[in-house]
């Protein structure tokens, strides 16, 4: 069971899709190019925050008391990857959906694998000395953030996540995670959980067995 322990008006979806396969298709991956493509096109030399939707995850940063000019949420920094022309990283076929619907609704995405998340889930703000090592290998320092813990510790955050919960071709079973700002409307939020979860199965197989909102 997941849980907000923290007074934030913050909002989420949790997705769980069980029996998946990832491996190497390349299909989110061209889905995540041809959106990145769209952008370019629509927003050619226009500063990022013309981009529509950018708000809502500045508005949930600020919620969650993280500066995003400072500390850029994992869907804006796509979104500037898009926008400058850069190349983007291919990972496997389940995060590379992941990145390709973060990109799409421009909001953060985490993709985790359920086997490895111990216990109950809850989201909170990390005390001191909290931390973890992300997917570049740095720690990071989780004193005063927004972070998503189970019963070993904490494993996530809208900015980066653990290695420790990582997806890999292993993976069989795994929470989907999308934060939102406390006034994002839930009919939306909804729809785009249901969209992330009919992308997951039509390329890495599965079934859906939950899809609920979480909100403050």
């Amino acid at each position: 069971m997941w849980k907000i322990i923290t007074s934030y008006p913050i909002k989420l979806a949790v997705i769980k899709i069980e029996n998946i396969i990832v491996d190497r298709s390349t299909t989110g991956f061209n889905n995540l190019l041809t959106k990145a493509e769209h952008y370019r096109e629509k927003y050619d030399n226009q500063p990022i925050g013309n981009v529509k939707g950018i708000q809502n995850v500045r508005s949930l940063f600020r919620q969650i008391k993280i500066d995003p000019t400072r500390h850029r949420p994992s869907s804006e920094a796509l979104l500037r990857r898009a926008l400058k022309g850069l190349d983007f990283y291919k990972v496997n076929s389940l995060v590379d959906v992941g990145n390709w619907c973060s990109l799409d609704f421009l909001l953060p995405i985490c993709v985790y694998d359920a086997d490895k998340i111990k216990g109950e889930v809850e989201i909170r703000i990390g005390k001191e000395g909290e931390m973890y090592l992300g997917h570049t290998r740095k720690p990071v320092n989780l004193h005063n953030r927004y972070s998503v813990f189970d019963d070993i510790g904490p494993f996530g955050s809208p900015m980066t996540d653990s290695q420790r919960t990582a997806v890999d071709p292993d993976t069989k079973n795994t929470f989907l995670v999308i934060f939102a700002p406390g006034d994002y409307t839930i009919d939306i939020l909804q729809k785009q959980a249901q969209i992330f979860a009919d992308r997951v199965i039509s390329i890495c197989k599965g079934e859906i067995k939950e899809i609920y909102i979480l909100e403050n």
